[in-house]
């Protein structure tokens, strides 16, 4: 087996020769021969990122061995194209001016391309499931499916201070944990795992894209520009209250004045006050508290496959202090 890489960001026993196989079938993807198009889609490609989706789909795939095979890396490859997509998309929806510490595509070049590109990556990552076989493919235009009711569930809530937690539970499981979910499942189908480990990796991917966004819905609060590589607090402007809001709203101490300040678009020193109020209540303990019990659910599946070095590394991966996109 070929050298570990280091334990940095998620302690993933994949090798760092998978890992440069991986990026480069991934910078390879979204090449069209059209200069400009190849620019606008590679942008954050080469801006970086942690790429833990395919690792996932990796890191599942080693159950059955070491070697990684083709199929894996296109699958990873697909799994992160849709990631990506959706960046681009959100950003449009946001008006963000930052991503992954460079200029956001439709801030660089307009609404519109980045939407357009954003379909792009789309489209290459259904060619390529669609080359992986028709039950990946189904698997694929399924997570798509709840990707978009994840988002449409969000700007129905947006600026609704009496949000349902319950609600927000289901949304950030379509956004977030339903990608993750099928990175596992795919690395399982890649390998050809039996159907018993498929469902386990595949609960256990479940599972861990829910710690993955409470988490990193907390560092939209705590985080800074520099760490979050956007500016922070972007929820709270666009008026999507997540987790620890909602808890810090729940308190009868804070509660009221930040309910107050909540509920239409904030001038900055209103931002500033909504986030201190926020750190100032049970909020952030309480969110983080909740991504600790599925931590647990997480821990829990990976637990049910085995005792080996993968297994143990999904377990440990909730309780990582960088889960961060």
């Amino acid at each position: 087996m070929a050298p570990l890489a280091a334990p940095e960001p998620y302690a993933l026993p994949v090798s760092v020769e998978d890992l440069d196989r991986l990026e480069t079938a991934l910078r390879s993807s979204v090449l069209s021969g059209d200069q400009f198009l190849d620019e606008v889609a590679s942008h954050l490609i080469e801006a970086g990122g942690k790429r833990l989706r395919p690792a996932l789909t990796i890191a599942a795939a080693m159950l059955a061995g070491p070697a990684v095979s083709e199929d894996t890396l296109l699958g990873g490859v697909s799994v992160e194209l849709v990631h990506l997509a959706s960046l681009y998309h959100d950003d449009v929806m946001d008006e963000a001016v930052r991503r992954r510490g460079v200029e956001s595509v439709n801030a660089r070049w307009g609404n519109i391309v980045a939407v357009v590109a954003g379909d792009f990556l789309l489209a290459r990552s259904a060619e390529i499931a669609a080359s992986l076989g028709p039950e990946i493919a189904g698997l694929l235009a399924a997570t798509l499916a709840r990707l978009c009711q994840g988002q449409v569930s969000e700007v129905q809530t947006a600026y609704q201070i009496d949000r349902d937690e319950a609600v927000y539970l289901a949304a950030i499981g379509d956004k977030t944990a339903a990608l993750m979910s099928t990175a596992c499942r795919i690395g399982a189908l890649t390998a050809k795992l039996d159907r018993e480990q498929i469902e386990k990796l595949t609960r256990f991917g479940e599972c861990f894209g829910m710690v993955f966004q409470i988490r990193d819905d907390i560092l939209d609060v705590v985080g800074t520009e520099e760490e979050l590589g956007k500016r922070p607090c972007q929820d709270l402007v666009e008026g999507i209250y997540t987790l620890p809001v909602l808890r810090a709203l729940s308190e009868p101490g804070i509660g009221p004045e930040l309910s107050s300040l909540l509920g239409h678009k904030l001038s900055e020193d209103e931002v500033a006050r909504a986030r201190a109020l926020v750190l100032d209540s049970g909020g952030i303990a309480a969110a983080d508290a909740v991504a600790m019990d599925y931590a647990a659910l997480a821990a829990e599946a990976a637990a049910n496959l085995g005792d080996g070095e993968i297994e143990r590394a999904l377990g440990a991966l909730g309780t990582s202090s960088t889960l961060t996109h």
